[in-house]
């Protein structure tokens, strides 16, 4: 089945913008505004507005992107199904991910993943955790890294417990103790990644009633840590992102002990791609309980 026309209303309607949509299949603006206005003729209604910005989806064209993306998923599954059948693996994996886990567990991953299978493209997605959810259930991704959260139903693989660690500045009166109690960031300064991006520490911060004085957010882990390292407050985040910051950082464990579980996860396993079965199981070999990654 060619569903190249439906791929390109979707990069569209996600970029917002025909020409980069283009650019991502080799086609010009007036190639791809060509092969819109034919679907749009075939479905009956407009599927895009246009505009000076760019393009943005009508209300029809929102109700039906879910069922292109739909068919755009199982002609991959297809082709890769029928590679697999001749000897052949290829097609393109999408992953999404925390960018901590792109930094240091994914280059590794794939590049072991591509020396056995260099005919699957990969395309790696960052975002935080609403991105990340949101992006498993449109099917933009195929599967993510993200931490575990309550009242989803997506199959998962559990890879690592990664503790949540206190963050200060340098002279900070408890530096030198062997932990941090939780209760001693009621009423301090406190610098917050933004929820929707990490839902963990809002969690953390409620289930023990703590009330910091919330000074500053940003979506950015890496944004947290450097104004916590310029004296603008403390801070909490996962064990994982502060291995970027090992030399620069003062971090002590909680106490109680506060973890997040990071897992891989999709919608479903039994009907995850040949390309995604493959990937999985190179997860669940490099992956040690640790967070290292082992060598196969």
């Amino acid at each position: 089945m060619d569903t190249r026309k439906y791929e390109v209303i979707i990069k569209a309607a996600e970029c917002g913008n025909l020409t980069k949509a283009g650019e991502s299949f080799g086609y010009t603006q007036s190639g791809v505004s060509h092969m819109i206005k034919g679907v749009e003729e075939e479905f009956g209604f407009r599927i895009f507005m246009r505009g000076r910005d760019g393009v943005s989806l009508t209300t029809e064209g929102e109700r039906v992107l879910p069922f292109l993306r739909e068919i755009a998923k199982w002609n991959e599954s297809l082709g890769q199904t029928v590679s697999a059948i001749n000897g052949l693996i290829c097609g393109t994996l999408r992953i999404g991910s925390f960018t901590s886990i792109a930094i240091h567990w994914l280059p590794k991953i794939i590049r072991r993943f591509q020396q056995d299978y260099p005919n699957i493209n990969i395309d790696i997605t960052e975002g935080g955790i609403s991105a990340l959810e949101e992006a498993l259930e449109e099917g933009s991704v195929d599967l993510t890294f993200m931490s575990v959260q309550p009242g989803r139903s997506f199959d998962r693989l559990i890879l690592k417990k990664d503790p949540f660690l206190a963050i200060l500045p340098k002279g900070h009166p408890l530096e030198r103790e062997k932990s941090f109690p939780l209760e001693a960031f009621n009423g301090v300064d406190f610098i917050l990644v933004t929820r929707g991006f990490d839902y963990d520490t809002n969690r953390l911060l409620k289930k023990y009633a703590i009330t910091p004085n919330i000074k500053f957010t940003s979506h950015d882990d890496h944004t947290v840590f450097s104004m916590v390292e310029n004296g603008l407050g403390v801070s909490i985040l996962p064990e994982l992102v502060m291995q970027s910051y090992k030399e620069r950082s003062i971090t002590l464990p909680l106490e109680p002990e506060v973890y997040r579980d990071i897992a891989l996860c999709l919608p479903s396993f039994a009907e995850a791609s040949p390309a995604s079965r493959r990937f999985i199981e190179y997860v669940k070999k490099m992956v040690a309980p640790d967070g290292s990654i082992r060598d196969i």
